[in-house]
């Protein structure tokens, strides 16, 4: 009812000022017509002067008249406009509504996919065997911890790759049919929306909407389905999108050597430590041609954690571990299990993760990057881990 009273207020407002300045052509003829004597053209001591009435008659029709014209154009330009404008704003209404509605069913096919995964398990528990059926939400649990038990860390990150894509590759087999369906649709949503011609502020909402639908475990399922032939098309959206931005590193697959041993508390910390270094990198690297050192701040700590670029073509990460301190920080308690060279090794594979293999090696070329890990430095109860990367042609480092 506001808007409605609005738009009255503002037509009254446009009609009160055209009748104001039809008034005023009227009120400075009426003028003219009174102090140029035509007021005797009516007196009966005078006879009409019918050629200076035809004189006045051609000022009026040629002057006020096509004063009167250019109104009336002008008029009809605006209300040209106006309307154009009306039915522009009901266009793009009636394209984002079917953007929305073709959006959201999308969504909810994909949700009624994965309604209908399922499997099932057996579990002893003393001499007894138990059968859990799973389904929905919950299968991509149960499947990630059935690869993540089953899965034999070798000695090299990447035979680890080869060797998670491998076992990954038995999982998509096994439930190709109902699986290949659920990341089809997934594609089509990030597909319509790439494609939208909304707004970014607009797009950023809808894609909140997606990232809130999935879980952990989805994520852990989107990242092997990508580097694989079934999953390449999607890279480009995983990529662009960071789709995998909350997929905790010490859920992989690769990183098992190191996880295996830990408890859920250590190897979250762990993930928070990755997690925050890897948000650093990113603004770090997006400040062109500068040297930047980054350093936890805080005294008396047990560890300390550095991170230093060299004109975003190199990057070094150092983990400082006083021995002489306590630790008191749960992000770092799961390093406590692991000895230097252990860290180191966990360093080097991070760094190799998040420039090549979290991007499915789509923004860095391998053969341009170099690993390298400095000797481990001791000195008293001071000891120094550090881990690089550099682009040996120079150019500038990329993360998603």
């Amino acid at each position: 009812m506001e808007t409605t009273d609005n738009s009255f207020d503002k037509l009254l407002m446009k009609k009160r000022f055209y009748i104001i300045i039809t008034l005023l052509f009227v009120g400075i003829f009426a003028y003219i017509f009174k102090w140029q004597h035509i007021i005797h053209w009516f007196d009966n001591e005078y006879v009409v002067n019918h050629e200076l009435l035809g004189t006045y008659g051609d000022f009026i029709g040629g002057v006020l008249g096509t004063i009167f014209a250019l109104i009336s154009i002008l008029i009809l330009i605006r209300t040209f406009n106006q309307q154009r404008a009306v039915t522009e704003k009901n266009k793009e209404q009636i394209e984002n509504q079917r953007f929305n509605d073709l959006f959201f069913e999308l969504l909810r096919l994909y949700q009624s996919e994965i309604s209908e995964l399922c499997g099932t398990i057996v579990r002893e528990r003393g001499n007894e065997k138990i059968t859990i059926n799973y389904n929905n939400k919950d299968f991509f649990d149960f499947e990630k911890e059935l690869l993540q038990r089953a899965f034999q860390p070798t000695t090299s990150y990447e035979g680890n790759i080869r060797g998670a894509i491998n076992l990954y590759m038995l999982f998509y087999i096994k439930h190709r049919t109902k699986v290949a369906a659920c990341f089809r649709t997934l594609y089509r949503i990030y597909d319509l929306l790439d494609n939208a011609e909304l707004k970014e502020k607009v797009k950023k909402n809808y894609l909140k909407i997606i990232r809130a639908q999935l879980t952990d475990s989805e994520l852990f399922f989107i990242r092997y389905n990508g580097m694989t032939y079934y999953g390449d098309n999607f890279t480009k959206y995983i990529n662009k999108y960071n789709i995998l931005k909350h997929l905790p590193a010490f859920d992989l697959l690769e990183f098992k050597d190191w996880w295996k041993d830990l408890n859920k508390i250590e190897r979250t910390g762990i993930n928070i430590v990755f997690h925050n270094s890897t948000r650093l990198l990113r603004r770090i690297l997006l400040k062109r041609d500068s040297d930047i050192v980054f350093r936890i701040p805080g005294k008396n700590l047990k560890y300390g954690f550095e991170i230093k670029t060299k004109s975003n073509y190199e990057v070094e990460i150092t983990l400082q571990i006083d021995n002489s301190q306590k630790n008191n920080i749960m992000e770092y308690v799961g390093f406590e299990k692991f000895t230097n060279k252990r860290i180191q090794a966990l360093l080097d594979c991070y760094l190799k993760e998040i420039f090549l293999y979290s991007n499915f090696e789509k923004f860095n070329k391998e053969q341009d990057l170099e690993f390298y890990s400095n000797p481990i430095i001791t000195n008293g109860a001071i000891c120094i881990i550090n881990s690089g990367v550099r682009n040996t042609q120079g150019q500038a480092l990329k993360i998603k």
